[in-house]
């Protein structure tokens, strides 16, 4: 488990703490609050408060729910 932010309104929790893709960031969890998965370690490790990497990922996530809904 880790403490997780939103970065759509800014709710802190916890969540499970799985690995993104077989790299060493945290996957992002849906806001229990908002039901965002723009969602971010809150602490911890330097680069898993870099929010320019999150950017991408998120990025990454979007695309492919969209794509899904389509299907």
């Amino acid at each position: 488990m880790t403490k997780f932010v939103c970065d759509d309104c800014g709710h802190k929790f916890k969540g499970m703490d799985c690995e993104y893709c077989a790299t060493a960031f945290t996957a992002p969890v849906k806001c229990p609050e908002c039901g965002s998965w723009h969602t971010r370690p809150s602490s911890g490790l330097f680069f898993s408060s870099n929010k320019y990497i999150y950017k991408e990922i998120w990025k990454t996530l979007d695309e492919k729910m969209n794509n899904t809904e389509k299907q």
